[in-house]
Order: structure tokens, then sequence, then C-alpha cells
């Protein structure tokens, strides 16, 4: 594999004799990405890939004539294993086959696929295709959820492909320049943004029934309570979906993830300071205990919640009033 440090490397079929020349792309796309065989329809084929390494983020152009290209199990066992790719089309179309699904790929688009399953890409006439390949931990998402993205065309025009097909377009266009710790930068933050969309596309947050994936939400908050760092985005990681999915499900029961935990953490409050056994504890140890550390903070939220501060509150209710 073709790992520059600085720069780009570029390499074509422009001086090699035509009849050797689909052999040589053959040695050039197995060196730059992984194993992989090639066919041409015409006898004297022409393609050049443009190559440049970002952190653990391959970018690559290819421009090629008509061509299929093609991972087979055999390669898989015995190359360098553990990488996603990401094909976005720039000029020309692209079949992109792997697990049974098929993507037809137009300028605009793109798809994602497993460079340790079997796949193939047709290229029925002269194309441009930016290929971004990188680690498979690198993209988060659920686990097993990437079976649901996996060679699964994504359209320029729909809510993911609109978000992420310019970022990946500027990222292409900052190759070589003369600030490559800013496109460091954006490439880091171009894979954050894909793991988060591709986890609002996978299928088992719908797999699950709403009710049930609140109740699980629910039940992981009352669990870390006490925990003050205890936030949507914690709740959401732990049920491997994204933070905005969740918010959705607590809006339609008419609260949001942050809301209910406040109300969790002042009902627990609640409940403490009505119990004569913490009359020795003081208020704002009561509040710290159930992840409400800032006492001002806990005194002004109960007291909205309650309409009495904590003292007022336990002062009542340990008077029976």
């Amino acid at each position: 594999m073709v790992h520059p440090a600085i720069g780009s490397t570029v390499l074509n079929t422009d001086d090699v004799a035509g009849g050797e020349s689909v052999d040589y792309w053959r040695h050039v796309i197995s060196d730059a990405f992984v194993p992989l065989d090639a066919v041409a329809q015409a006898p004297e084929f022409h393609g050049e890939v443009r190559i440049d390494r970002l952190g653990a983020l391959l970018v690559s152009r290819v421009d090629a004539q008509a061509h299929r290209v093609r991972r087979t199990r055999p390669m898989i066992a015995r190359s360098e294993r553990g990488y996603y790719k990401l094909g976005l089309q720039l000029t020309g179309s692209c079949l992109l086959v792997q697990d049974g699904n098929e993507a037809m790929l137009s300028p605009g688009d793109f798809a994602l696929y497993d460079t340790d399953r079997p796949y193939t890409l047709a290229f029925p006439e002269a194309t441009t295709m930016a290929v971004f390949m990188f680690p498979r931990e690198r993209l988060r998402v659920p686990g097993g959820g990437e079976r649901h993205v996996l060679a699964h065309r994504i359209a320029r025009d729909d809510d993911t492909g609109s978000l992420l097909a310019p970022l990946f377009l500027r990222l292409l266009g900052r190759l070589g320049g003369t600030t490559p710790g800013a496109t460091l930068s954006l490439a880091d933050a171009v894979l954050d943004l894909l793991s988060a969309l591709l986890s609002e596309r996978i299928a088992a947050p719908a797999e699950v029934p709403h009710a049930a994936l609140v109740a699980r939400a629910k039940a992981f908050i009352d669990e870390h309570l006490d925990d003050p760092g205890l936030c949507p985005d914690a709740v959401a990681a732990a049920l491997h979906v994204s933070t905005r999915y969740l918010q959705k499900l607590f809006a339609e029961e008419g609260a949001g993830v942050a809301g209910w935990i406040r109300t969790r953490r002042l009902e627990q409050c609640r409940r403490d300071l009505a119990v004569p056994g913490t009359l020795a504890k003081p208020v704002s140890a009561v509040g710290a205990a159930w992840g409400l550390p800032d006492a001002a903070h806990f005194s002004r939220a109960f007291k909205a919640a309650y309409g009495l501060s904590p003292r007022e509150f336990r002062a009542r209710a340990l008077a029976g009033t």
C-alpha cells in the first residue's frame, strides 16, 4: 500500500506499453488500496491515481477508462485487512456490488464498502472517482449496524449525501495545500460526521419499539443519576443511537433527555430530603449525591420545580406540614 509521508503520489499508465497497461493498472491499484483484480474493455487502457495520506485516512482520486475491478476471498485471506472504503463518484458511473447489495452511483453519489468482504466495482465508461479508505474502527456506528449501510447508494441530494458530499469534495480540493494540519483536522471531522450520519440511517433503532428504547434510556439514566457527567450524549452512546434520534423520542413524550435527567435527579433529592435519617446531611451534599454538585444551581432548580428551596422543603417535610 502506498503511504506517502508528505504531498501526493501520482501513478499512471502513460509510460507503459499498451498491451501491458491493464497489468500495470492492476499493480497500481493493488498497491494503492488492497489487492484487486482488474479487467479493461479496451486493449489499450489509460488510468491515473493520485494518493494522499491524512493520518489514518487515505485519499485517492482515480481517473480511468471503462474497466472492472473485483476483490476476491483469496485476495482478502492473504492481504492486509480491516479497512472501509468510501467511493464518491465525480464523473461517469459505477456499479458497486457487495453481499448481494447493488449500488449504482452517478456523479455526487457515494457508497461505503468493506475490504474484508468480496466486492466488484464496474465502470462502464470513462470515470473519475474519489476513494477514501480508513480503518474500520474509525467508523463508530452501533454494533452490527454497518450491514445496513454497506454497498447502499447515498444520493447526493438526500439528507446525508447533501451534508457529506460537499465536505468530501472540499477535503479532496485541499490536498497538497499549504495547511496540512488544518486539512488533517478536517479529515477527522468529516469521518466523525460520517459516523454520526450513518448511525442515523441504521435500521437498528427502527427495529426496537420506541417505547422499549425509551424505557432502556430511562433505566440507564436512573442507574447513573449520581454521575455529574451524565448527559444526553452519554445516554445515546450507551444505547448505540444518535443523540438527535434519542432527543426525538423523548420529545414525543413531551420532555427532552436533559430535562428528564434533571427531573429524576430532583425527585431523588426530594425523596432524600424528606427522610429524617438524612437530617445530618447538608442540603448541598444531598444534591451532590444525585449529580448536582453546584449548590446554587441545585437550589434554583429545586425551587423552580417544587416552589420551595431545598431547605424550606426539608423543614416542612420533617415538620409534617
